[in-house]
């Protein structure tokens, strides 16, 4: 008597399971889970790579002044004293007003 509540508990146990894992809805639900974390870890190995970048600019900009000079220059638009900066605005196209 001992032995067989247990068993019966664990014998509906695997049936409920079972059922669960072999519905439609489980199997479904568990491929969409898998293709989600495949999708997360390309996205994470994508971060990675970025952040690997940024810190080899940080370091670049902390022991070398070229890449200073170089990030003031394109980011910021900065020149030396004796450089003069022309800036080339953009025409937009198809405005039709230019005849």
């Amino acid at each position: 008597m001992r032995i067989t509540a247990p068993l019966v508990i664990l014998a509906c146990a695997l049936i409920a399971a079972s059922f669960s894992f072999l519905s439609d809805d489980g199997l479904s639900k568990l491929s969409s889970l898998h293709k989600s974390l495949e999708l997360q870890q390309r996205a994470n190995l994508k971060l990675e790579d970025n952040v690997q970048s940024l810190k080899k600019q940080v370091v670049g900009l902390q022991n070398d002044p070229r890449t200073v000079e170089k990030a003031a220059r394109s980011e910021l638009g900065m020149a030396r004293s004796d450089e003069l900066v022309v800036v080339f605005e953009k025409k937009e196209q198809g405005s039709g007003t230019d005849r």
